[in-house]
């Protein structure tokens, strides 16, 4: 039987289907006419975990067509990834990284916004207006549910692997090269708008007793309307913050 070989990093390795195990190179039977998009998406591996498909030190789109005997090599996502340049499997390049957060990591969301990158979180979208929404705002869609992001529309969007929220948020900072783009407590936790300066005189109706007593510096949702500063809930949620750029540094 006609076959060709593929070779996995380790990245992609670790996405396989069970039944294949975690092996770096799979032999796979030519039973049909099928791109090596269709071919990965069969090994249990999104297509947008691929960063790169290379054939005798060429790289081939998710369109192309394996031949018997052909030897490709599969490439996940290098840490740093540049989601603005453009690629040969993505010659359509985003002008900026921005995302979509799926429930399943819905924890993420605040904390991508914590860290004042701009993310679109909507828990009551389905999976089909989630995938819409983030092809049309040209948002990388963050998920740990691989049927969703083996929608054939969707180009831009990365499986978190990480469980818990403080990991997965080390893991995107990481992946996509964020550390320049982090401003600290400078967007709505709720609604992902930037946050504005405002007089403490022009909302001391609606502040607390303690709170107008003991802070100064207030900022303020033109969106929303809520009212931030920075309070023991601010400080807990920027040591968080703290800690997971420290991991990072010590990476």
């Amino acid at each position: 039987m006609d076959s060709l070989t593929l070779d996995l990093d380790k990245g992609l390795q670790q996405l396989l289907a069970r039944t294949l195990g975690n092996e770096n190179r799979i032999v796979y039977p030519l039973t049909r006419r099928a791109s090596i998009k269709d071919i990965i998406e069969s090994l249990h591996i999104p297509h947008t975990e691929v960063g790169a498909i290379v054939l005798n030190g060429a790289e081939k789109p998710f369109h192309h067509i394996p031949a018997a005997g052909e030897h490709l090599v599969l490439y996940s996502f290098p840490a740093g990834t540049d989601v603005t340049r453009p690629t040969v499997l993505r010659p359509e390049p985003l002008t900026a990284c921005t995302f979509m957060v799926d429930i399943n990591v819905g924890k993420l969301a605040r904390l991508l916004r914590m860290a004042g990158i701009d993310t679109r979180y909507d828990p009551q979208q389905s999976e089909a207006d989630l995938a819409l929404h983030a092809v049309a705002d040209n948002r990388i869609l963050l998920s740990r549910n691989r049927d969703l992001l083996r929608r054939k529309i969707i180009t831009w969007a990365h499986l978190v692997r990480a469980e818990q929220p403080e990991e997965q948020l080390l893991e995107v900072i990481t992946l996509f090269g964020l550390q320049e783009m982090i401003r600290p407590f400078s967007r709505c936790l709720e609604c992902n708008t930037m946050l504005e300066p405002v007089r403490k005189s022009a909302i001391l109706h609606r502040l607390e007793p303690l709170t107008r007593k003991y802070y100064h510096i207030f900022r303020r949702c033109p969106d929303c309307d809520r009212i931030y500063w920075q309070g023991s809930h601010q400080q807990h949620m920027g040591e968080t913050m703290e800690q997971v750029l420290s991991t990072m540094h010590k990476e």
